[in-house]
């Protein structure tokens, strides 16, 4: 378990130095729109929908260690792709086949399922959640920090050292042993066997109001993904390096949060509760942030103590529902499906992405980054009066 939860780590360290350059390579080293950047985004959240029960899937027959090796590799020649590339056609591909790599979240659940027990599954849930929280602290700051470096791009360099993260990522998957059982179950009498049927399975099993419940929340909080960046550019005077640093901030309130506050929080009140309480905080942060791009928010002389309440508030929210979440569905799901039933969740997830990706780069560019906060906003409130219709685990 150490082994698997130091990969992730390491991996979402690369990742993670991403986040605060990304953005400002299109808008400002190639002077396109918000809504191509946006578009950049949901071309890797795209990828990853149809990747991750893919490799779900995959992982429930030849073996967890295996799928997560060669996705890993993915990632680390697309980083290396990205980071020589000039042409934004080869910028997108380069994202798509990073996303195809990063579809491996099903995946790295369901090897911490297998290695948990049903008691202390959501708590290994929120160490994944910790680990990637790691990754999310030293990533952005060497991000931002590397961005001028070098004569190259102001993009080169922080994916070069992606692209290196996720290679030493690949050398430490040969290090897991094998207590995952890897898996390998044949398919069962009336399993599904194709892609459709399988879709068609979960929305009508106690899994279809998850689905909903993670498109939901991921696309709410791609509207956050796509125009935090600007707010903190329009509202704040940030650059890379700045917004580097604040989302370092941001990986130590995950990691508060997954490592720390979920284990209590869902042995207090169980997974759907927590995830409402997770919603409840990220609708209440996303309306402060509208709030403050208007000026209509108390304290209107200390606009960064504004923001970091919001962010805070959007942060504690996302961290304690995404866990909770993933939780619920590997109590639900039988043994043999966990995998493939993971990955659909994640894929619904990942569809919620693209689709809040997508519209938040032309609301942006319609009205501001108020817009796409307050559809962000919208999103949630309507999960908040979802959740308590999920099934809760026995």
């Amino acid at each position: 378990m150490p082994v698997l939860l130091l990969i992730v780590c390491i991996n979402f360290v690369g990742v993670g130095a991403l986040i605060p350059v990304l953005p400002y390579t299109i808008l400002e080293s190639m002077g396109q729109p918000a809504s191509v950047m946006t578009l950049l985004l949901a071309s890797f959240a795209l990828a990853m929908f149809v990747a991750n029960p893919i490799l779900g899937r995959l992982s429930d027959h030849i073996g967890g260690r295996r799928v997560l090796f060669a996705s890993v590799a993915l990632t680390g020649v697309a980083h290396f792709w990205f980071a020589r590339s000039d042409e934004l056609w080869q910028l997108f591909l380069a994202r798509i086949l990073a996303g195809i790599g990063s579809g491996n979240t099903g995946v790295i659940q369901a090897m911490i399922t297998d290695r948990t027990s049903l008691e202390k599954r959501a708590q290994y849930m929120g160490f994944l959640g910790a680990a990637i929280g790691v990754g999310f602290v030293a990533g952005p700051a060497l991000g931002g920090l590397l961005s001028h470096f070098g004569t190259g791009p102001l993009y080169q360099v922080p994916f070069l050292m992606a692209a290196g993260f996720a290679f030493v990522a690949l050398f430490m998957t040969t290090w897991l042993k094998g207590v995952d059982r890897d898996r390998l179950t044949p398919e069962q009498p009336g399993d599904a066997g194709t892609a459709v049927s399988r879709l068609r399975a979960l929305m009508a099993s106690p899994l279809a109001l998850y689905a909903i419940a993670s498109m939901a929340l991921n696309l709410s909080f791609a509207q956050v993904e796509a125009s935090f960046v600007l707010v903190l550019r329009d509202y704040l005077g940030f650059g890379a390096i700045e917004t580097g640093w604040l989302f370092t901030y941001i990986g130590v309130c995950i990691i508060i949060v997954q490592a720390v506050l979920i284990k209590t929080v869902v042995s207090r009140f169980g997974e759907v509760t927590t995830t409402l309480i997770g919603a409840s905080l990220l609708a209440l942060g996303q309306i402060v942030t509208v709030l403050i791009v208007m000026g209509l928010f108390v304290g209107n002389a200390y606009p960064l103590v504004q923001t970091f309440l919001g962010t805070t508030a959007i942060c504690f929210g996302f961290a304690l529902s995404t866990p909770a979440i993933t939780a619920a569905v590997s109590k639900i799901a039988g043994e043999t499906m966990r995998g493939g039933s993971l990955g659909m969740i994640q894929g619904f997830g990942s569809l919620g992405q693209v689709i809040g990706l997508s519209v938040a780069g032309p609301l942006y560019d319609l009205g501001g980054s108020q817009f796409p906060f307050s559809f962000g906003a919208g999103v949630t409130l309507l999960l908040v009066c979802l959740v308590p219709y999920l099934r809760r685990p026995a």
